[in-house]
């Protein structure tokens, strides 16, 4: 990861106290899978054993599709060549076999599975489940395209440089990779902006560019992350989605339990 260049915002003689912020977006994210906590969860285990019997009949016929969807392809192409032989006549016209695509073979059966599954898991989420579910893995990251500022002004150090590096993105891709290893699990990410500082008073001493750095895709000062907002935040992105085992996926509608 490259280092920005040192600057110094004030004379060494006069060390006053200073702020630092980063102007741009974070999204927060929240995974909901099957775990010993949430199948042992007192109001909604019943909910992730309900998902765990229903993605298990889904892995089971998708390695029957995968086992079947070339015999099942022949069947299909012989039943259109036939088809269109008796219509028009003799090899007249026939399926491209290069423009074929194995994937038109569908199971209705597993995708029947997969509504069962989004139905249920749209029935049980709203916005009380999504704050207050034990068990569910949390973690936040900063999103490039902001500004780093001190006291309000922007420094010569470009975010980007920070983010511009294989590190941000291998650990973004990791920690996909690693759900999507599980029959099923829920995301929620949600993406705010506004202007975040570090926790707790102001930082003492000169700033130095150097002491900015990524630790687990969030931008640190020093030792603390810049989390915190300074005057709220805009929300812009609320996102829920189910990804099944099959490397499907579809969205959720985030419900109010009031309503």
């Amino acid at each position: 990861m490259g280092k920005g260049v040192i600057i110094s915002m004030r004379d060494n003689s006069d060390q006053m106290p200073f702020e630092v912020t980063y102007n741009g977006d974070i999204q927060y994210i929240k995974v909901f899978y099957s775990n010993q906590t949430t199948r042992e969860g007192k109001y909604y285990g019943e909910f992730y054993r309900k998902m765990d019997s229903l993605a298990s009949e889904l892995k089971r016929l998708k390695q029957e599709l995968d086992e079947d969807s070339e015999k099942a392809s022949k069947i299909a192409k012989d039943a259109a060549n036939k088809a269109l032989a008796e219509r028009f006549g003799s090899l007249r016209y026939i399926l491209d076999n290069n423009l074929w695509d194995e994937d038109l073979i569908v199971s209705k059966i597993l995708d029947d599975k997969k509504e069962q599954m989004l139905a249920l898991a749209q029935k049980t989420f709203n916005n009380d489940v999504l704050l207050e579910e034990d068990g569910a893995e949390e973690y936040k990251i900063h999103l490039d395209e902001g500004t780093i500022e001190v006291d309000g002004e922007a420094i010569e150090t470009s975010a980007n440089e920070l983010f511009d590096c294989d590190d941000y993105h291998e650990w973004n891709e990791a920690q996909l990779e690693r759900y999507e290893k599980l029959d099923w699990f829920i995301i929620w990410s949600r993406t705010e902006a506004g202007e975040f500082k570090t926790n707790g008073e102001k930082h003492q001493g000169v700033f130095s560019s150097e002491e900015l750095h990524l630790e687990n895709n969030l931008l640190h000062f020093r030792e603390s992350p810049l989390v915190f907002p300074s005057n709220g935040t805009d929300v812009f992105s609320n996102e829920l989605e189910i990804h099944f085992g099959d490397e499907t996926r579809a969205s959720l509608e985030i419900s109010d339990p009031t309503n």
